[in-house]
């Protein structure tokens, strides 16, 4: 169930709100899946997840593509460290993100 509910609601009835957070690695050559990450809890933001990822897979991978969702500096620099390259989009916050994203 993805919808959210209040925790007062949740409380009241013994409703437990079960949820589970996936992120995974995929190489885009032979659409294998090659590291998943899951999660129960809300905490951390999905760049966290995927520099951990690369961590762990830095010996396999020439670069890394997400989406805007991912869109974190420390992420790009943390990628270009490990010898990764980020092909990760910018949010548009400004008129200088469309020439990032170009």
């Amino acid at each position: 169930d993805r919808s959210p509910a209040s925790r007062h609601y949740c409380q009241r009835i013994s409703y437990r709100v079960q949820k589970l957070k996936v992120t995974k690695l995929v190489d885009t050559a032979s659409q294998a899946v090659i590291d998943v990450h899951c999660s129960t809890n809300r905490e951390g933001s999905d760049a966290d997840l995927a520099e951990q990822i690369a961590r762990r897979n830095a010996g396999d991978l020439r670069s890394l593509a997400a989406d805007k969702g991912y869109d974190k500096q420390s992420l790009r620099e943390g990628l270009r460290e490990l010898g990764i390259r980020p092909l990760i989009k910018h949010r548009i916050f400004a008129p200088y993100d469309h020439a990032h994203n170009a």
